[in-house]
């Protein structure tokens, strides 16, 4: 969506523009800034068809001093090089692979490590764009209708991987929308489990709306049939 978008995300596009209007770049604004808070870090990312190592340091680096001159926080706990820009490919590879691994054909979600290693791994990078494709974001520039398309298959595969990972064979959109922000088999959450958070009222408000579009449009699709007025059985080939 494009409507409202924040000033901060405005002005960063003017800001990047001249630099990166090369590269035609599709420029995603989510997290909390997309909720008006721009005191913390900004949470940007460029979907490019390709970048080479002096885009990304071009756009690294105005991306830094974009948020100091804005007094806003950095965070580099997870590398500017894992979540700062992707490519066209990289999005129909998480789309077709996944960030986990199946075993005996459940999908395992791993623990989030906290160190330098995982933090950088292409695991954590995939992780990253799948929430960032499952949760509300404002497209500051570039193909509406494509990032439109990512989202709707980011959702395709998330109800299969919290379907196969908790294995179930029926599911309730409540219950579902808690399996997203705390893993039952762990009790992590929240930034340690699929980076889903409770912090923001409006947050949970739309990731609840885009959880029933979601199944009411699997439902259209085949893939889910309605029992009940919030209970859908899965069709196990859709699943598999």
């Amino acid at each position: 969506m494009k409507a409202n978008m924040p000033n901060i995300g405005r002005e960063y596009v003017e800001y990047v523009n001249e630099e990166t209007k090369n590269m035609n770049p599709d420029i995603l604004l989510y997290g909390s800034t997309v909720y008006g808070k721009v005191s913390s870090d900004l949470d940007i990312t460029f979907i490019v068809k390709k970048f080479d190592s002096k885009d990304y340091e071009k756009i690294k680096n105005l991306t830094i001093e974009f948020q100091k001159q804005h007094k806003m926080d950095l965070d580099e706990e997870v590398p500017y090089y894992s979540k700062l820009i992707y490519t066209d490919e990289d999005v129909e590879y998480m789309l077709k692979n996944t960030p986990f691994k199946k075993v005996n054909g459940v999908y395992r979600i791993t623990p989030i490590e906290k160190t330098p290693e995982f933090l950088s791994s292409k695991e954590m990078k995939y992780r990253l764009l799948l929430n960032i494709l499952t949760t509300r974001s404002l497209i500051l520039q570039g193909d509406s209708e494509k990032i439109d398309t990512y989202k709707q298959k980011a959702w395709d595969l998330l109800v299969k991987i919290i379907i196969s990972y908790n294995e179930l064979s029926e599911i309730d959109i409540d219950h579902f929308i808690q399996l997203l922000y705390r893993d039952e088999k762990t009790n992590r959450d929240g930034e340690m489990f699929l980076g889903y958070k409770t912090n923001i009222k409006q947050k949970q408000i739309d990731l609840e709306d885009d959880c029933e579009r979601t199944f009411h449009r699997l439902v259209k699709e085949g893939k889910l049939e309605k029992k009940l007025s919030r209970q859908f059985k899965i069709s196990e080939e859709w699943e598999r």
